[in-house]
């Protein structure tokens, strides 16, 4: 039963191989219409060879159907499209070639046979001849399709052999033994053909298979190395690429374009307090939400961290770029609801135009970083577009960062003082310490530039420490209980190392904590806010007072002081400047007050500058005021002989009073 399983299966159409039945067809597509052509071919030599010899019927009316049939089937191979086929669909087609095979073999024997009685013996010998050539054509047309091959050559072989060996005559009996033996021969190549192609195929498949797989690798693997994992965005490798082409592109073709990059202010303190899963899921959906404004101009990438870089490829107005800068910051600063925990942040943005604001990537991207710090800076959670304002500014900053780096900062830096005067009694209280540096080059330079320049790099801290040391050694010279005021950065509360060097030059001053008042800015908090709280408590231990700088600049300063245990808070002089006119200042300092007052804290006004002014904050019973009518800022030598004509003053109510 084995063998006649063997047998069945070699006229078979395996099922279970859709590629190999694929390939075969497609051979066939190529081959069959030449099957035709044979088939054709030898048929009208030999309709000629015995027309009028043999019936009509036999020479010309049946052939014609078969030419008919040949041509239309020649002309459907022709146009056969093996990929519009499916697996199923493709056996179909296969099996219906190996019964189609069989009927033309067996129609076909049946007529050539029929001719064989008419004419002589070159007519009957052609007979043979055509039917043994034919098969041969017709056999290596097929040797794609074993099945089909097999069931021509047993359709059309075995009555061959038979017949011709029932004639008797030795000669056609030589042909067909002659043929029986070709055919075998020709059946075995077909085996080891269609062994071999089965084998290709495999190979083939095999190796597509590899191919497929290191594809995917590959895919995989440029995916990694182009895609952020965390959020799906391009990353910083693939902004660069991006950016590189859309430069090059442009200088060809002198179209415009944007960079920017956008920050998620105060994503830190979200981080640190509610731990890096929130924050990841925060990324995630600050991500989703800036992919929403991508498309084929923006190209949209996580730079790494909280930082995402945009490229903008349509030439848009500065004007249309703001509006653009707005609508991303502004979709960014949306609550967050992640996990119940309902978070807030914001973002700001800086840009730069391709090719006004910088015509590298190198250039492109310090600029877009120097109008995101100028945001963050200035318009924190708004858009800063890189102008040539900037330019000389970065310029300038970058010419003060080096000259600090050659400077000799202990000769070179000194320190000003400017008194913080009581409103009830008109006495000092205090000195704020203000930066100042004379360079010997470059003469007298602005703390605000100076120190900008310095809060860019990690200057700051070195220039906070020695300066800090300096105003607490001079202000132990000062009467008790006189206290002193000095600023901080952000730098300067962002590292660990820098505030265990200030709480030690607090511990070695040998002056009391409790005179000494730290600033702060809302932008210090803004930065690390978890951060801050623990380095600000850290130095509340020590009995430091913590006060609240230029309150009223920021957008969310309420919140710190509801959070943050402050002792002070100073009300930014812009406020003061035209309080005589204006009464919405007015109602600030009012209300800024109040809240003072029942918060238990301080309130200090800056910027005071006239008498009207006094006599305005005075009413408002604010506490504390500074400004150069209380007092310019002054060097330390200054201070003994101010305060003894304050002393003096204070001495003669009439004069105090006027005062």
């Amino acid at each position: 039963m084995r063998w006649l399983r063997t047998f069945r299966n070699l006229f078979a159409v395996p099922a279970d191989n859709p590629e190999l039945a694929r390939s075969q067809l497609a051979a066939l597509s190529k081959q069959i219409p030449l099957l035709y052509f044979i088939l054709i071919a030898n048929t009208v030599a030999i309709s000629i060879t015995h027309y009028g010899i043999a019936p009509f019927m036999l020479t010309v009316k049946l052939p014609f159907i078969l030419y008919i049939a040949c041509i239309v089937r020649t002309i459907h191979w022709r146009h056969e499209r093996v990929s519009a086929h499916d697996g199923d669909d493709v056996i179909q087609r296969l099996r219906s070639t190996v019964w189609l095979a069989f009927g033309m073999g067996a129609g076909c024997t049946i007529w050539s046979l029929s001719l064989y009685p008419y004419g002589g013996p070159f007519e009957q010998g052609h007979v043979a001849f055509y039917m043994a050539l034919t098969v041969v054509g017709c056999i290596f047309c097929l040797i794609h399709l074993r099945a089909a091959a097999l069931a021509l050559t047993t359709v059309v072989l075995v009555p061959y052999t038979i017949f011709f060996v029932m004639t008797g005559n030795h000669v056609l009996i030589a042909i067909a033994m002659n043929m029986l033996l070709v055919a075998a021969a020709m059946i075995y190549v077909l085996l080891a053909h269609d062994r071999d192609f089965s084998s290709l195929i495999e190979t083939q498949k095999q190796l597509l298979a590899r191919q497929s797989e290191s594809q995917r690798l590959s895919d995989e693997n440029f995916r990694l190395a182009n895609v952020d994992s965390l959020t799906g965005l391009p990353n910083r490798r693939s902004f660069f690429g991006a950016l590189n082409i859309v430069l090059e592109n442009s200088r060809h073709s002198h179209k415009p374009f944007a960079v920017g990059l956008i920050d998620l202010d105060g994503f830190k303190a979200v981080n640190d307090l509610y731990g890096h899963a929130i924050g990841d899921r925060l990324l995630i959906e600050a991500s989703a939400r800036l992919r929403e404004n991508a498309n084929d101009t923006v190209i949209v990438a996580r730079l790494g961290g909280d930082e995402f870089g945009i490229i903008v490829k349509d030439e848009l107005t500065s004007e249309a770029l703001m509006d653009f800068g707005r609508t991303l910051c502004n979709g960014l600063s949306v609550p967050y609801d992640i996990s119940k925990i309902a978070t807030e942040v914001s973002a700001s943005a800086g840009f730069v135009i391709y090719p006004e604001g910088g015509q590298t990537v190198e250039m492109l991207m310090e600029h877009a970083d120097y109008a995101l710090y100028h945001a963050k800076s200035v318009q924190r959670g708004a858009p800063v577009i890189f102008s040539h304002r900037d330019v000389t500014e970065m310029h300038t900053l970058t010419l003060v960062d080096q000259r600090l780096r050659l400077a000799d900062l202990e000769s070179e830096l000194w320190l000003a003082y400017q008194p913080i005067v009581d409103l009830r009694y008109g006495a000092t209280t205090g000195f704020e310490a203000l930066a100042r540096w004379t360079s010997p080059t470059a003469g007298s330079i602005p703390p605000d530039i100076f120190i900008r320049a310095a809060e860019r790099s990690e200057m700051v801290n070195r220039i906070t420490e020695l300066l800090f040391r300096r105003a607490l050694r001079e202000a132990r010279t000062w009467p008790q209980p006189l206290g002193i005021s000095f600023n901080l950065s952000a730098r300067n509360i962002a590292t660990d190392e820098t505030m265990l060097r200030l709480i030690a030059i607090i511990n070695e001053s040998g002056i009391d904590a409790s005179r000494i008042d730290l600033e702060i800015t809302e932008s210090v908090l803004m930065a690390d806010f978890e951060n801050a709280v623990q380095k600000l408590q850290a130095l509340r231990n020590l009995g430091v007072k913590i006060s609240l700088d230029d309150f009223g600049t920021g957008y969310s300063s309420l919140s710190y002081v509801h959070r943050l245990q402050f002792d002070k808070i100073k009300i930014d002089r812009g406020f003061i400047a035209g309080i005589e006119a204006d009464p919405k200042s007015v109602n600030v300092i009012r209300t800024v007050v109040d809240l003072c007052r029942n918060l238990n804290l301080t309130s200090v006004v800056e910027g005071v500058e006239t008498a009207e002014q006094v006599r305005i904050v005075s009413d408002l019973q604010c506490d504390l005021m500074q400004g150069y009518y209380a007092g310019r800022p002054m060097p330390a030598k200054e201070i003994c002989s101010f305060l003894e004509v304050e002393r003096r003053r204070l001495a003669r109510p009439h004069l105090a009073r006027s005062a």
